[in-house]
């Protein structure tokens, strides 16, 4: 069994989106063993349409007879709005997590604004992913996802799951992503994207340990093949592996082979 921690269903502005279709993502899971997923909705990640994107979810999650299960999305810029949707949609069958974008949102990532969330997610036992990166020059607002800047959220929450969606992203926000994994241990690293960087997997296993990383393609916006690959060919057991694709996301998703099977 496979589980793709970070994918987004519907369209995100700004971006390349492949293949939207349900039925065409249910094909390529089908096609890789990816048994779950989990989705954070194009429509509230880009285009504030919180409510929409969760009723989206719902039904996503009953046609795919409960393999498609999501999270819910926090844009600290409106606070309650999104807090007061999470309440409206508190199906926990479908919902396992809630996503953040700091970049997208423009909001650094250590603002007050984001306590809101944190506070719902430990009331309420759900991890928190959110998307990290590297500061960057050509991508300026990158600056509000860089990993350092996730530190006092952790050190206040620690009974709260930070996912780090991109593992930080480039060099020295992966070396930082993991430099914070090593003091805390609810922080979690998922590989989903663009970040081909040699022995990512073997820097993150040997750094925190195999336990907390997490298989993610990215799709629609990146092929769920590419790193797939990655986690079958890196250099580490086959025990890793498995912790990778499916055991991690199974315990920390509180994954059930039943239920989500039959869409119940």
């Amino acid at each position: 069994m496979i589980i793709d921690s970070h994918m987004h269903l519907g369209i995100s502005t700004g971006q390349y989106n492949y293949r939207v279709e349900i039925e065409k993502w249910l094909e390529i899971m089908d096609l890789l063993s990816i048994q779950y997923c989990l989705s954070s909705h194009g429509l509230a990640l880009t285009n504030k349409e919180f409510a929409a994107g969760c009723a989206d979810s719902v039904q996503a999650y009953h046609q795919s007879g409960g393999r498609i299960l999501s999270y819910y999305l926090y844009d600290p810029r409106t606070p309650r709005l999104c807090l007061d949707v999470m309440d409206q949609y508190a199906d926990r069958k479908i919902f396992r997590g809630i996503k953040i974008h700091p970049a997208v949102h423009l909001t650094p990532a250590d603002d007050e604004s984001y306590r809101p969330v944190w506070e719902y997610a430990g009331q309420h036992g759900l991890p928190i992913l959110s998307h990290t990166w590297d500061l960057s020059a050509t991508n300026p607002k990158q600056k509000f996802s860089y990993p350092p800047l996730f530190e006092s959220f952790v050190r206040q929450f620690p009974e709260v799951t930070l996912i780090m969606g991109h593992s930080g992203g480039r060099y020295q926000g992966i070396v930082e992503a993991v430099r914070l994994g090593r003091k805390y241990a609810n922080v979690y690293y998922d590989i989903a994207g663009d970040i081909h960087i040699n022995r990512l997997l073997e820097y993150l296993c040997g750094g925190v340990g195999a336990e907390r990383v997490l298989y993610g393609s990215d799709y629609t916006m990146m092929d769920p093949r590419t790193m797939l690959g990655a986690v079958l060919g890196a250099d580490l057991p086959l025990a890793d592996k498995e912790k990778i694709l499916c055991q991690n996301a199974r315990k920390l998703f509180k994954i059930d082979s039943g239920d989500e099977q039959n869409g119940n």
